[in-house]
This record gives C-alpha cells, structure tokens and sequence, in this order.
C-alpha cells in the first residue's frame, strides 16, 4: 500500500465503523431478537449480524483483493497478505441489556502484525484511530497515555474471554489479588472501549486473562500507539497476530481454524510504561501464590 491507500483504509473503516456504530444507536434500547451462540452466554442480535454485512460489504467493495474475517460471517474475501478484522458489535450483552457501553472493533494486517486500528463508541458517537508506527487518535486529539499519581490509587480494568469458566480458580485468584492491591478493578465487557479508555488515560492498566477474537486487535494497536506497554504474564513483549516475540503460554499464540489465524490463550499486562512493573508484579505475585 501506498500513502493514499493508508489513507484510504482508514476512511473506508472509519466510515464502516461510524455507519455501523449509529445503526445499533438507533437500535439500541428497542425490541431485539437474541440468539445465544453457545452454552457459555456469548449472545448475538439481528443488529450484530445487520452491522456485521454492512462493514463486510463497505470494505470489500474497495479492497476486493484482501481478506477479512468478522466475528459474524466469518471469512471471506480472497487469500491475501492483507487482513481485516471485524467485530460489528463489541459488548453485544451490555447493548442487549440496555447498558450504553458498545461498540465497533475494525483492524487491518499485513503479513501477521496489525497496522491499523479503529474502534467506535456507538454510545458516545467517538471514533478512535491508530495507525502502526505513527500514533493514536480520538477524532482530532492525539492520544498519549501518562502516569497519574500511584497505581494503588488507581482505576485498572478486568478482561476475559467467553471461555473462562466461572470454576477458573487461577482468574479468580488473580481478579482478587488486584482488587485488593488497586482502588477499583472495572470489568465493562466490551474490551475495545476498555482498551480505548487505555490510550485516553482514564484507566491506567489492563489485565487481560484469556481473552480473543476479533475485538483485541483494534484495541491493542491503539493502546500501544499512545505509549502504553504491553507483555505477557512473564514480561516478554507482545507480537499481535502470530508474529515472533510471544511466550508460547503467556502471551499471544496461534492457531489455524479453516485458513485463519486464530489467537488463542492470549494473557496481557497493559499499562503506562511508569506503571507497568508494579502492575506485573502484582499479577506475578498471584500467580505464584497459586
């Protein structure tokens, strides 16, 4: 890609995000249809599934060469170094419950490592803009993540998969140890907002224990162009999509299901870089108390 089609791909998913974004707005609050897509609770509405093509078909129809992949249609698309990442409607539950945190997750990669980034706050109408290499934005603002007094007066968010099982003694035992060792562990369950709320600041760290799909990618890549430091549980850094640079157990491995990278027991330490040891510590040392 050239400058102009950089330019071009952020447009496109801006605009893909932006019209998926203001269509479960619209919707949000009315009458729905759910459908529960496993016995785990992940649920799933007309709306996700409406926003789902809309994006597909928007970036398809600029970029018929690349792949893509979203969390509803699945893959299509042709075989291709490029790939999109889709997640029409992040925080699928909280929309269903009428809870105003959704949102839109869109990323694209090149050759296994995310190079762009874009999430919606469907709720607030922000959209949310990384670019690998040259910084994070909301709209207009750029966006650079700063320490803000000690990390134990501090607000940090929880995120985990859909696979975590409520009989997770290592989750549990991990959740506990921080809500005790920092003012307040928030768990949104709409991790692209989380990641975003990251990059503005306001939180100051993420665990992330098991989490997937399409909803991280975005996210990462804007916390890590607004300077946030991000490794596995064992300090090593972190590549985003089966690149080199991750711990086979701790940080971001991969697998292929039907031609697609799919990451698998992703487990993530972020925070600003004045931050980020102590949090680790304070995860290392729940982990070896289990």
């Amino acid at each position: 890609m050239n400058r102009n089609e950089w330019s071009l791909a952020s447009e496109v998913a801006v605009k893909a995000a932006t019209k998926a974004g203001e269509l479960a707005r619209e919707r949000f609050g009315g009458k729905l249809t759910i459908q529960h897509k496993d016995d785990r609770g992940d649920l799933v509405t007309e709306v996700d599934v409406q926003a789902d093509r809309l994006i597909v078909e928007d970036i398809l129809a600029v970029f018929p060469s690349h792949r893509i992949y979203s969390e509803e249609a699945g893959e299509g698309g042709a075989a291709s170094d490029w790939v999109w990442h889709v997640d029409p409607l992040d925080g699928t539950n909280n929309f269903a419950l009428g809870i105003p945190l959704y949102g839109v997750c869109i990323s694209l990669s090149y050759q296994g490592q995310i190079v762009l980034g874009v999430i919606r706050d469907s709720a607030l109408g922000l959209n949310y803009v990384a670019v690998k290499d040259e910084g994070a934005w909301q709209e207009d603002i750029k966006l650079e993540a700063k320490p803000k007094g000690p990390l134990v007066k501090s607000t940090i968010s929880w995120i985990q998969g859909h696979g975590v099982g409520k009989n997770d003694h290592r989750a549990l035992g991990l959740r506990h140890h921080l809500e005790h060792s920092v003012k307040r562990v928030l768990r949104m369950w709409a991790p692209s907002l989380t990641w975003a709320m990251l990059a503005r600041g306001d939180l100051h760290g993420v665990v992330l224990y098991n989490s997937e799909g399409e909803d991280l990618y975005a996210g990462l890549l804007l916390a890590q162009e607004a300077g946030v430091k991000v490794t596995d549980f064992e300090g090593n850094p972190v590549a985003m999509l089966g690149g080199s640079g991750t711990s086979a157990n701790a940080g971001v491995s991969t697998s292929s299901v039907g031609g697609k990278e799919m990451a698998q027991a992703v487990y993530l330490v972020a925070a600003v870089p004045e931050y980020h040891s102590e949090l680790l510590a304070f995860v290392q040392e729940a982990i070896r108390v289990e």
